[in-house]
């Protein structure tokens, strides 16, 4: 049954941390009546067959002739609406904010994964250009948009275009400042796909991230962790510290933290905040904090210090840690869009 090798090549991409984080990523599997699609809430990294959730694919096919408002959050709002009713009878389950745009693409397998590779080009001022020179005609780029109903009408508009223009359909879309979406007929397809992308950008980096870990003063790192943590906010928080041969790099000053500084893909605002904040002095620690809190209106989860390290934080341990794994994905990022002209 394809649902089980829908399972399988879910689990495969999810396990792997150079292709997902943090629970992201989604996939997809049709049939003549129904896509089957993640359903929100799964991992895919340890996805059951009852973790996806069944869509009539007509119901979903006529939200394409409705007309929705100019308004972007009542169109969203009725269009989630109805991407809710074309749930097979029976199904409670909430359907992935990008099922629709699953359902447009013809394959009958479809995966979706934030590789930092992928996004070294997708997030790069060259990218279009260079996925273009790469790829050719399997691949189309889509400009960075909101996911849900406005990125599914852009890239079906983008189909219909390709279609017209070569007769057929590309297998690779890739999404700037977001990752890439691969269909094919079958899963061993989607894995050649994948690893002809992989293997493709390996050939264009200049320069790897290098994680190697760097010493830091524990009786520094103490210190400055109680600063953190005597701030009201934080007095409940889980604080996880790192510093590596990149990071030491990017916390030498403002102007090489840049590059960190601001979200590159959603999961990154997610889960780590709409800003990185930067403490150059540690005497200004808690007015830094003040002000990012009247910038941002919320707290900061990431904080790096000069010639330091990086410090996130967490209502639990475990979201403490994925926070500094976004943060290293961001860092990822950063460094490989060196190898397409820079972010």
């Amino acid at each position: 049954m394809s649902i089980k090798e829908l399972v399988e090549i879910s689990r495969f991409y999810g396990k792997d941390p150079s292709f997902l984080l943090a629970g992201g990523g989604n996939t997809s599997f049709k049939d003549e009546s129904y896509i089957y699609v993640k359903a929100s809430g799964f991992k895919l990294a340890s996805i059951e067959e009852d973790g996806f959730v069944k869509l009539d694919r007509n119901a979903l096919n006529r939200i394409w002739k409705k007309k929705y408002p100019v308004d972007v959050d009542l169109r969203e709002k009725q269009a989630l609406k109805d991407l809710m009713d074309s749930r097979a009878s029976g199904e409670t389950k909430r359907p992935s904010v990008e099922s629709l745009l699953h359902a447009i693409l013809p394959q009958k397998y479809v995966v979706h994964t934030h590789p930092a590779m992928v996004n070294g080009l997708t997030c790069s001022k060259n990218g279009r250009q260079i996925a273009e020179q790469l790829f050719h005609t399997r691949c189309i780029w889509v400009p960075s948009v909101n996911p849900g109903y406005i990125l599914a009408k852009l890239i079906k508009t983008r189909l219909s275009e390709y279609k017209k223009k070569y007769e057929s359909l590309p297998d690779i879309i890739l999404l700037e400042n977001h990752g890439m979406f691969v269909g094919a007929e079958t899963i061993r397809e989607i894995k050649n796909i994948h690893d002809f992308i992989i293997g493709t950008l390996k050939k264009q980096i200049v320069y790897e991230p290098d994680f190697s870990s760097v010493q830091v003063s524990k009786v520094e790192i103490e210190k400055i962790y109680n600063r953190i943590k005597n701030y009201p906010a934080f007095k409940d928080k889980y604080i996880t510290f790192e510093n590596n041969i990149e990071i030491s790099a990017a916390v030498k000053d403002n102007t090489s933290f840049q590059k960190v500084c601001y979200p590159y893909i959603p999961d990154h605002l997610v889960y780590a905040g709409p800003e990185m904040l930067f403490i150059e002095d540690l005497n200004n620690i808690e007015q830094d904090i003040d002000q990012y809190r009247e910038r941002n209106e919320c707290y900061p989860k990431v904080i790096a210090v000069k010639m330091t390290g990086v410090f996130t934080l967490g209502d639990k341990e475990e979201s403490s840690h994925i926070t500094m794994l976004l943060f290293l994905d961001a860092l990822k990022i950063a460094v490989y869009t060196e190898s397409f002209g820079g972010y």
